[in-house]
């Protein structure tokens, strides 16, 4: 996936956009695995491709672990990389220094000069993001939807053309911390 991504990207500038395509769909499934391996595969392949993509030559590590974040010149890229990090040390709404931190790491990338300054076409890619990111917040760590916001537009849409009421919000779905499973 990571490579179709890379060759539909064919050159262009919205690089962090083609990686979110290939990240936001797995963490909203709670496989942070695949998340991490896409991502991994993908700066793999852009670096090679597009070495001037790095802002820094070395990795940075994360915590105690070997875990580390390439730090790059697309804000989107740096972004999925640390959300990744911060939804695998998600437990729900139990951990409230992780909880803080999504918060924070979203609105550091949301704020005046950061995701939302960019370009029309790109900014409105970035709306979608936007809205998917809420809803990792609620699966990963216990987040309340933002205010206004119901369960499914669409069938709110569809009830309103045709006079009947809205669907009402959905129960909010979460993830629970995956504990020593047995597969026997």
């Amino acid at each position: 996936l990571a490579q179709l991504l890379l060759d539909w990207l064919n050159g262009g500038s919205d690089i962090g956009v083609f990686a979110a395509r290939g990240v936001i769909p797995y963490l909203l499934e709670g496989n942070i695995l695949a998340a991490r391996t896409f991502i991994s595969h993908f700066l793999s392949q852009l670096i090679l491709s597009r070495p001037a993509i790095l802002a820094e030559k070395t990795p940075v590590t994360v915590g105690d672990t070997s875990d580390e974040v390439y730090i790059t010149t697309d804000q989107v890229l740096n972004f999925l990389q640390l959300a990744i990090r911060t939804c695998q040390r998600a437990h729900g709404d139990k951990n409230k220094t992780i909880r803080e931190a999504w918060v924070r790491l979203c609105g550091s990338y949301q704020s005046k000069g950061g995701l939302m300054t960019a370009p029309p076409m790109r900014k409105a890619c970035l709306k979608f993001i936007l809205y998917y990111l809420h809803q990792i917040g609620q699966l990963y760590f216990g987040m309340p939807p933002p205010r206004g916001q119901t369960g499914n537009p669409l069938q709110d849409m569809m009830s309103s053309l045709f006079g009947g009421p809205g669907a009402g919000p959905a129960a909010p779905r979460t993830l629970t911390p995956a504990s020593g499973m047995n597969l026997d």
